[in-house]
């Protein structure tokens, strides 16, 4: 089975043109392609974010899945420091264990909010003992 994660990244840029570029190299990425990465991102209709959802997986650094869906920070960032595109990231990976949470936020600061806009993170608490009244 496994140790299990609830993931999201989602990214921010200035202008769709500016996503399009990046995404256009992220899709020829062989990792990207292998693992169908494309399939699994969401774009926002009215704006240039998009966003990334897994639930349940096991979400480990050297899971080439992983690195493909990761790539985009790297050919976004590659982006801004050759062609000045602005862009902002937020992930966050939520593990079984309630305390293990990882947060990360990377880019422009008002493009990180908007990435950030795109997730809402609810809370669960459950019991295991009946209760009666």
């Amino acid at each position: 089975m496994g140790y299990r994660s609830e993931v999201v990244l989602a990214v921010a840029f200035k202008t769709q043109e500016q996503m399009e570029e990046v995404l256009a190299a992220y899709a020829m990425n062989p990792l990207v392609q292998k693992h169908n990465i494309m399939q699994g991102w969401r774009m926002d209709k009215r704006h240039p974010r998009m966003v990334y959802f897994a639930d349940n997986v096991k979400w480990y650094p050297e899971f080439e899945d992983v690195q493909a869906v990761h790539n985009i920070e790297t050919v976004a960032g590659e982006f801004a420091s050759k062609r000045g595109f602005d862009y902002g990231v937020y992930y966050l990976r939520c593990g079984e264990n309630p305390d293990d949470k990882e947060e990360v936020y990377s880019g422009d600061i008002e493009l990180r909010i908007a990435a950030s806009d795109l997730v809402t993170v609810i809370q669960t608490v459950y019991h295991s003992i009946e209760v009666s009244i």
